[in-house]
Order: C-alpha cells, then structure tokens, then sequence
C-alpha cells in the first residue's frame, strides 16, 4: 500500500462464560486479553468494548450443567472454590446496590474513586454536566 506503514490494530473477543455483573470480573478478563494482545511498544488512541448476549437478572434461568469427570480432578475443591466465587460475586452486588442507592439519594458526586480527586480529574465535572453541557 501506500503511504506510511502502520501496525495492525489489536482486536479480540473474549467470553467469560457465564453471566456476570460483577465488575472485577469483567475487568479481569478484559486486562488478561489486554496483556495478551496488545503491543506495550505502541500508544493506545482508542478503545472499544462492547457486551453482547445481555439479559435481565430475572430471565437467567439456572440449568444444571454438564461436565465430563475424570480422576485426576479434585471435584470438592472445585466445589468449594466455585462457592467462596459465589459469595465474592454476592457481595460485590450487594456493595453495588448500595453505591446506586447513595447515588440516587446525594448525587453523582457522593461516591467517588480515588483517581476522580486528582488534579486533572474530569469525573466530578462530568457528573454535573447533561450531555456534556453545564447543567
């Protein structure tokens, strides 16, 4: 072609398996395919993620599942680590629910991240904006 080279653009698709809210489990997964995919030598000028398959928590019905056995496989540790998965998940929507709740009683600015207070943070503006204009 003409013009100056440029590399390829990093694209991928992960899938997580199962339906999740959980925002650290998203995350990880997205950071594993990052380091996996991704040039460290180059700049990142965009980024895009998308979520397909998205579904109500009410209309996920839970069917059993079927898993081949073998020997070598401890199934009571297996058990015990999906269950400590289950009551991390649970509590991290529990702590989910209570940050919209404080959200929706003292404003978008009630609950914040640490990197929001920086010096030259946008988050506290941008919670005070309407579609990006002063409210």
């Amino acid at each position: 072609r003409y013009g100056r080279k440029i590399p390829k653009h990093a694209h991928g698709t992960v899938n997580i398996g199962r339906y999740a809210s959980s925002a650290k489990l998203i995350t990880q997964k997205v950071l594993n395919w990052y380091d996996s995919s991704v040039n460290k030598k180059l700049t990142i000028r965009r980024f895009a993620l998308s979520a397909n398959h998205i579904t109500g928590e009410s209309s996920i019905k839970t069917k059993p599942t079927i898993q081949q056995m073998d020997l070598f496989t401890d199934y009571e540790q297996l058990k015990k680590e999906e269950e400590k998965l289950e009551k991390d998940l649970e509590k991290e929507k529990r702590l989910q629910e209570a940050t919209l709740k404080l959200k929706q009683k003292y404003g978008k600015n009630a609950v914040l991240k640490g990197m929001n207070l920086v010096v030259g943070a946008t988050g506290k503006d941008r919670n005070n904006t309407i579609g990006g204009h002063k409210a």
